[in-house]
């Protein structure tokens, strides 16, 4: 009967000393100090610098893939806002550039 006494006391103090698990954040999870988005390499590009750019280096109508290179030629985005942008944007034709917007949800 000592020894399960024991056994019992050991097991609760081995787990006070086990801090609890944190919950993720509302805003971002976080893994080392680092964001969600930050670990999985994409950035949602700033709205007005991606209308801009829709509307002066995209020729319309134009599909996904010709929208998406014109991106890729473009310093204007960084290698991570060119991810998100190629994650999100779904295949289609797109007439204008409030169409791509639109799609895009931004």
């Amino acid at each position: 009967m000592k020894t399960i006494y024991f056994l019992a006391v050991a097991t609760l103090v081995g787990c006070s000393n086990t801090p609890a698990p944190r919950a993720p954040s509302d805003t971002a999870a976080t893994t080392g100090g680092t964001t969600a988005a930050a670990v999985s390499g994409t950035v949602e590009p700033n709205k007005a610098k991606a209308i801009s750019h829709f509307k002066e280096h995209v020729k319309y109508p134009a599909t996904r893939s010709e929208i998406l290179a014109a991106c890729a030629q473009t310093p204007e985005f960084t290698a991570g806002e060119k991810e998100w942008l190629a994650q999100r944007l779904p295949e289609g034709t797109y007439k204008s550039p409030d169409d791509v917007v639109n799609a895009l949800r931004l």
